[in-house]
C-alpha cells in the first residue's frame, strides 16, 4: 500500500512510488529531471499551480493503485 502524498514530499519521492505517479507529475509539466529534489509545494509555486489541487489529484492516483493492489491480494 502506498502512503498518502503531501506537499512536503520531493518530486523524486513521489516519482519513485509508482510509474502512474511519475506519469501524473509529467502531465502537470513538472521538471522531473533537474528539479526532482524540490518539494511538491515549491514545484507547484514555481509552476503557478494550486498545491492542494495537485496533492488531491496525486492522492486520487494513490487510492486507485491501493484499491487495485487490495483486490489482487484478496484474490490470491
Amino acid at each position: 500500500m502506498l502512503p498518502e502524498i503531501n506537499e512536503n514530499m520531493t518530486l523524486k519521492e513521489i516519482m519513485d512510488m509508482d510509474n502512474k505517479l511519475f506519469d501524473e507529475l509529467k502531465n502537470f509539466g513538472f521538471d522531473i529531471c533537474c528539479a526532482k529534489m524540490s518539494s511538491l509545494k515549491d514545484s507547484c509555486k514555481d509552476k503557478g499551480l494550486n498545491v492542494n489541487v495537485v496533492v488531491k489529484k496525486l492522492n486520487d492516483v494513490v487510492e486507485e493503485i491501493n484499491y487495485i493492489e487490495k483486490l489482487i491480494s484478496e484474490n490470491e
